[in-house]
C-alpha cells in the first residue's frame, strides 16, 4: 500500500511539473524558438483578432496552418469550421493528412517549419543560422513576423513574414505589387473550393496600362479577365467607389519608388474585421458585406473582359444545380488538373456538345465529369448534385416579343377606332339590360370593383376553358398554348382570396421564366361575395390588422 501511494505522489508530481513547464498558447501571441504549437494549440494576437493554429475547411480531413478571425463558430453548424474566415494559408498546396503529431517549430537551424508524420516537415523561411536567437509572433494585423532578436527581446531584424505571401486575402497593410529589388510579386490567388485552399483559376495583381499608369488585374489561368482600369485622382478609373472618398473608414494609396511598386491600404477607427477577398468564381468580396466586384461570370460589366463564347451559345445561357443522375457515365477530367467549379462552367460552356457536368474532389485533387447532350437527367432529390444547361432558348424568347407586339398593336387599333367615333356614352335601356342579363340572373354576374374579367376567366378557368380569354384580334399573334395557359395560372394565383396564398413579384418571375417549375392549383380570386366561409371564420379569429373594410393589410413585398 505504501508503494502504491508513492507511487500515485510521483504521478501527481510529475502531473504538476507538466502543467506548469508546458507553454501555455491560451492568450500568447509568440512562439519562441524552444517552443512548438502542436494541433490543437493556438496562438492569439494581443488584441484578441486573429487566431493562428492547424485547422480544416469545412468538410474536408486535411489539416492546414493558417491564420483566421478571432470569432465565435456558427452556432448552427459548430462541428464545422468556417474557412471563411480564413485569410492566411502556410501549407496550401501542401495538406498534411494526419492530426496527431503535426506541430509548428522553430529548429536549431532557426529555421520555422511545420513538422508532422514523424520527421517530415514543410519549411516556411529559408534563412538559417546555427547562432540564431529567433521567435515568432502574430500581430493585431493579422501578420505573423519571424525575427531575429537581441538578448534583450527586440527585433534585430525580420527572417520571413506571412503578409509577404498572401493566399486569397488582401488585409490592411498588405501590398499588392512588386519589389523591384528582389523581383518578389505580391498577388492573391483564389481557392480551388471552400474547402479546398490550393492555388486556384483566378488571381489578382498590378498591370501596367497603356499610358504606364497602374491598374488593378484579375486574371484568370493566364488571360485577363477583370481591370479595374488605371489609378488617378485617388482612385481607379473603372472603380470609383473604391476610393478615399467612397470609404469613410478606408485610405487607399498607390505607392511608386525605385525600390517597390504596391496598392494598398490601411484602416482609419476600429473597424478590425476590414479584408478583400478573391473568391474561387474570380470575384472580390469586401468584408462590409456589399456587391463584390470583377463578378463578370460571361457578363460584360464594367471592368470586364468580354469572353468569347461559341456560336451555339448565347450569353443568357445558365446552369441551373439540381438533384438526380445521368443516364450514362461521362467524360471525367484527370483530377490532377486542380479544376476549380468555374472551370468545369467554362469546359462545358465552350463545349457545343455539353449539357451537363459536375465538379468532384478526390483528397487535394479535383476534376470534372462532363455529359453529352444525348444523356438523359433523371430528377432525384437523393442523387447527386449535377449543373444542367438551362438554354436561353431564343425562340421563346421571340415568341414573347411577338406576344407584347400582337397585345401593343390591339392596343393602338382599339384606340384609334375609339377615336373615330362618337364620344357620347352609350345609353342602354332597362329592357336590353335584363335580357342581355337573362332579368338580372346570379349567373350572369361579372364581378364587382372592376373584378368582371377576373371573375370570368376564374369561370373560364373551372371549366377548362381558359383559352377563351384570349381577343379574337390577338389569337394569330399569340405564342404556344401552354405559355398563355401559364400565365393565366400565374395570374389567377396573383388575385387569390386570402393574402397569404399569392406569390410574391420574385416568384412571379420565377414562374414565368422557369417553365419546370410547379404551379400550385389557384384558390378563389378576392373580392367575391360568396368567400370561403372557413376562411372568413379564421380572419375573425386572428388579431391581425385590417383596413375599414376588412381586407387584410398586405405585406411589405412586391406582389
Amino acid at each position: 500500500m505504501m508503494a502504491i501511494n508513492k507511487r500515485n505522489l510521483l504521478l501527481l508530481c510529475l502531473s504538476c511539473c507538466y502543467f506548469f513547464i508546458s507553454p501555455s498558447y491560451s492568450d500568447s501571441n509568440t512562439l519562441e524558438q524552444s517552443q512548438h504549437l502542436e494541433d490543437g494549440q493556438h496562438l492569439v494576437s494581443a488584441d484578441k483578432t486573429f487566431k493562428l493554429g492547424f485547422f480544416s475547411p469545412g468538410t474536408s480531413k486535411y489539416r492546414y496552418l493558417g491564420i483566421w478571425f478571432n470569432t465565435p463558430y456558427d452556432e448552427n453548424y459548430p462541428e464545422l469550421f468556417d474557412s471563411r474566415k480564413v485569410v492566411w494559408v502556410a501549407n496550401r498546396n501542401i495538406p498534411i493528412f494526419e492530426k496527431s503529431g503535426v506541430l509548428l517549430m522553430i529548429d536549431e537551424l532557426g529555421k520555422l517549419k511545420i513538422s508532422f508524420n514523424g520527421g517530415s516537415s514543410i519549411a516556411l523561411s529559408f534563412v538559417q543560422s546555427k547562432n540564431i536567437n529567433a521567435s515568432a509572433t502574430l500581430l493585431d494585423s493579422g501578420n505573423f513576423v519571424f525575427k531575429e532578436v537581441d538578448s534583450d527581446g527586440s527585433t534585430e531584424r525580420i527572417l520571413w513574414q506571412s503578409f509577404d505571401y498572401p493566399t486569397d486575402t488582401l488585409l490592411p497593410g498588405m501590398k499588392l505589387g512588386m519589389n523591384l529589388k528582389t523581383g518578389h510579386f505580391w498577388s492573391l490567388t483564389s481557392w480551388i473550393s471552400e474547402s479546398l485552399p490550393a492555388e486556384g483559376s483566378f488571381s489578382l495583381t498590378t498591370g501596367v496600362g497603356i499610358n504606364g499608369s497602374s491598374l488593378i488585374i484579375i486574371r484568370w489561368k493566364r488571360s485577363v479577365y477583370w481591370t479595374s482600369g488605371v489609378w488617378q485622382n485617388g482612385y481607379f478609373e473603372l472603380l470609383p467607389t473604391l476610393s478615399n472618398e467612397g470609404y469613410g473608414y478606408k485610405n487607399f494609396s498607390y505607392i511608386s519608388n525605385e525600390y517597390e511598386k504596391y496598392f494598398t491600404y490601411s484602416i482609419i477607427g476600429n473597424h478590425t474585421l476590414a479584408r478583400y477577398m478573391l473568391d474561387s468564381k474570380g470575384a472580390i468580396a469586401e468584408s462590409t458585406g456589399l456587391a463584390p466586384f470583377g463578378a463578370c461570370s460571361y457578363k460584360f460589366d464594367l471592368g470586364c473582359v468580354e469572353q468569347i463564347l461559341p456560336d451555339c451559345r448565347s450569353r443568357n445561357d445558365r446552369f441551373e444545380l439540381r438533384k438526380g443522375f445521368m443516364s450514362v457515365q461521362g467524360v471525367t477530367f484527370d483530377g490532377s488538373y486542380n479544376l476549380s467549379l468555374f472551370d468545369c462552367e467554362a469546359i462545358c460552356l465552350n463545349n457545343c456538345s455539353c449539357r451537363a457536368y459536375d465538379f468532384f474532389i478526390n483528397g487535394s485533387q479535383t476534376g470534372c465529369e462532363i455529359w453529352s447532350e444525348e444523356t438523359g437527367f433523371t430528377e432525384y432529390n437523393n442523387g447527386r448534385d449535377i449543373y444542367v444547361l438551362n438554354h436561353s432558348n431564343k425562340d421563346h424568347e421571340n415568341e414573347h416579343e411577338m406576344l407584347l407586339y400582337g397585345l401593343e398593336a390591339n392596343t393602338t387599333k382599339r384606340q384609334k377606332r375609339g377615336r373615330k367615333k362618337s364620344n357620347e356614352l352609350q345609353v342602354f335601356s332597362l329592357e336590353s339590360i335584363a335580357s342581355a342579363t337573362n332579368n338580372f340572373a346570379s349567373t350572369n354576374k361579372l364581378g364587382e370593383g372592376g373584378f368582371g374579367p377576373v371573375y370570368k376567366a376564374w369561370q373560364l378557368w373551372n371549366e377548362d376553358r381558359a383559352l377563351e380569354v384570349i381577343d379574337s384580334e390577338v389569337g394569330e399573334s399569340c405564342p404556344r398554348a401552354d405559355e398563355v395557359n401559364r400565365c393565366i395560372h400565374v395570374s389567377l394565383l396573383c388575385v387569390q382570396d386570402q393574402a397569404k396564398d399569392r406569390p410574391t413579384m420574385e416568384n412571379v418571375v420565377l414562374m414565368l421564366t422557369k417553365e419546370t417549375m410547379p404551379l400550385p392549383p389557384p384558390q378563389q380570386p378576392a373580392f367575391f361575395i360568396n368567400t370561403v366561409e372557413e376562411e372568413a371564420e379564421e380572419r375573425g379569429n386572428k388579431s391581425d390588422n385590417c383596413s375599414i373594410n376588412n381586407v387584410s393589410i398586405s405585406v411589405m413585398v412586391a406582389r
